[in-house]
């Protein structure tokens, strides 16, 4: 339903107008953007990411040093995103500690970073719900304005197939910081519906967050219980 919505409003652009109708299917004016290569809502901008979001990088602390692993800073990589396929990442399989943090280039990112893995693959895109960091394998989006990180999240996952088309190198494909720079996006900016839609889509990614986590307590259950069932040492009370 997030998703229909976004498209609706952002791709199909018929969000509601100055009378409740849809823009425009009711004949909403639109002008051609050169660089988007379609028609756009007259009024919207179209900014290069970079001018939108801050753009980070993330780094590995040496895995020859255990005094860098098992602290309680949240390290994500893109198996995280890959195994939990999930909008919101929250937790990873390893933390780093603050000497593993400080002796690497990672950045932390606060919460409600969108966050992309950049290689190896290209593609995966989650939004942090906690303070994170993350290896190599991503490029992190930090919004100017934090409340727009799920039209971010939401922009950046339809346009990543263009996207992947920037990826270079001759091992495996990856995405530069500097092409992702100069990506184009469209701005709405000031806008009652727009504010409306964060407002809607807030509520939403809550519930969604809510159910995410219990999820993931139910899978743990579930990982604990299913050995001890099927060796014997545990058995279902029919009562």
């Amino acid at each position: 339903m997030a998703k229909q919505h976004y498209d609706y409003w952002f791709v199909q652009f018929d969000f509601p107008n100055e009378d409740g109708k849809p823009y425009k299917s009711s004949g909403g004016a639109m002008v051609y953007n050169e660089r988007l290569k379609r028609d756009v809502p007259v009024g919207w901008q179209v900014e290069n990411l970079i001018d939108f979001a801050e753009i980070k990088n993330g780094a590995t602390p040496s895995t020859t040093d255990d005094a860098n692993y098992g602290g309680d800073i949240v390290w994500i990589t893109p198996k995280d995103l890959s195994d939990q396929q999930s909008k919101f990442v929250y937790q990873g399989e390893r933390n780093i500690t603050k000497q593993g943090f400080d002796s690497c280039s990672t950045s932390m990112l606060p919460t409600n970073s969108v966050l992309m893995s950049s290689r190896a693959p290209i593609g995966l895109v989650s939004i942090a719900k906690h303070e994170v960091c993350t290896n190599q394998g991503f490029k992190s989006f930090i919004p100017k304005n934090i409340e727009n990180s799920i039209y971010l999240y939401y922009y950046i996952k339809h346009h990543i197939k263009q996207i992947e088309q920037l990826g270079t190198g001759t091992t495996f494909k990856e995405v530069s910081r500097d092409d992702l720079c100069k990506f184009p996006i469209l701005v709405v900016g000031a806008n009652e519906a727009y504010k409306q839609w964060i407002e809607l889509q807030d509520e939403i990614a809550n519930k969604q967050f809510v159910l995410t986590k219990e999820i993931a307590v139910l899978t743990k259950q579930r990982d604990e219980l299913l050995p001890l069932l099927m060796n014997g040492q545990a058995v279902v009370n029919s009562d």
